[in-house]
């Protein structure tokens, strides 16, 4: 009995061992690491990382950013066979941000490593830039200029810069009258989180137009979400509203669109 036993034992063992031999067999990333941080704390993420791997598909691989709400996968693009360049289209604004690396094994994806985003040089940068931009200002005059733009489109410009109010101004005056910048009880889905970018990208399929030109819909729709008429600004506290039909068309040539969306 006692024989049978050391068998078994013995066997499931063996079993044990080859199984495990096994499951590595199937791991391909063999080293992962950060080469460069391109971003910083409030940006959308963008970095180099130093990979050995016998995967010849990338779509083996997941490089993930997991912030405090939420994770967002990254675009995976060669540099050389030893370096990928990863970007992402949402801002990062928790500190404790982390790259998730996964990669697919036995029908399933396994984590392979984890990292801090961000180095504890980028949090404090990040975080001095913030308190700074959060300073009181010197209130400015309000010019003739800014003052056409108050009562067009009801924007409150005396914090306005004069770049940003001129293309303010060039906007409002292609449209007929206020009332046609939005569509009557219609908000769009927006919980404070997402950039700008996203919900264009999000609405250009909807809307049938570019990404661009959707994004510059919802920003003359809805003026008074962006801090200081800022394109770059958009608000989390803030409802924004559908943009009229009128507008949509108005920027259904993605090209011009992005054209003016770079002036900005």
């Amino acid at each position: 009995m006692t024989r049978i036993i050391q068998i078994a034992v013995f066997s499931f063992l063996l079993i044990s061992i080859q199984f495990l031999g096994a499951s590595q067999a199937y791991a391909q990333i063999t080293h992962v690491s950060i080469n460069q941080r391109l971003s910083g704390l409030g940006e959308y993420p963008k970095l180099r990382v130093n990979i050995v791997s016998g995967h010849e598909n990338l779509d083996k691989m997941q490089f993930i950013v997991r912030q405090i709400h939420g994770d967002e996968r990254l675009m995976v693009k060669p540099i050389n066979n030893f370096m990928l360049l990863l970007t992402g289209v949402d801002d990062v604004t928790d500190p404790s941000a982390r790259l998730i690396v996964k990669e697919h094994r036995v029908n399933q994806w396994q984590l392979v490593k984890t990292f801090p985003l961000f180095s504890d040089e980028q949090i404090s940068k990040g975080l001095s830039d913030k308190a700074l931009n959060h300073k009181p200002k010197a209130r400015e005059t309000m010019t003739k200029q800014q003052a056409d733009i108050k009562s067009a489109v009801g924007v409150h410009t005396s914090t306005v810069k004069p770049a940003s109010a001129t293309l303010l101004a060039a906007l409002a005056s292609d449209s007929p009258a206020v009332a046609d910048f939005t569509e009557d009880n219609c908000v769009l889905d927006y919980d404070g989180h997402r950039t700008l970018w996203r919900m264009g990208v999000q609405y250009s399929q909807e809307w049938g137009i570019g990404t661009y030109g959707a994004m510059l819909a919802i920003f003359e729709a809805n003026p008074k979400a962006f801090n200081k008429g800022e394109i770059s600004g958009l608000r989390a506290d803030v409802t924004l509203l559908c943009p009229s039909q009128s507008l949509k068309e108005k920027y259904n040539d993605n090209q011009a669109a992005k054209v003016t969306y770079e002036k900005l």
